[in-house]
């Protein structure tokens, strides 16, 4: 089963997100905020990283950087999942094959299948 950390600081939408995962055959963890977030992945070592870009205790662009930096997370998918406009994100950051961008809200069917297009099914 593969493994899905999502970053973000709102509990709700972290619960949204892990029964979306989860149904579609996921195994999910959370983190509430950047710095917990960056901790958790490189101790779970994630199939992918669900990441939120307005966040406290290091924003998401901080997290990502993070990410990219650490030996264990170099390579991992990281799908950003923001309501901060696009092209503020893009900006910052190339979509590519580890890195898509995703705005908020989205349809959960949508959800599913950009996890699936970038780490394949559970």
């Amino acid at each position: 089963m593969k493994h899905i950390l999502v970053v973000d600081d709102d509990r709700t939408l972290q619960g949204v997100l892990r029964m979306v995962l989860e149904r579609a055959g996921y195994q999910v963890s959370s983190a509430l905020d950047g710095m917990q977030g960056t901790m958790l992945s490189r101790t779970l070592k994630p199939d992918l990283i669900v990441l939120d870009m307005m966040m406290p205790a290091g924003g998401g662009f901080s997290v990502y950087e993070r990410i990219r930096q650490m030996s264990g997370t170099l390579s991992t998918p990281v799908l950003v999942y923001s309501a901060l406009p696009m092209d503020q994100i893009r900006q910052k950051l190339q979509e590519n094959q580890s890195t898509r961008i995703l705005s908020k809200p989205a349809d959960p069917q949508k959800i599913i299948d950009a996890v699936a297009e970038m780490i394949g099914g559970a």
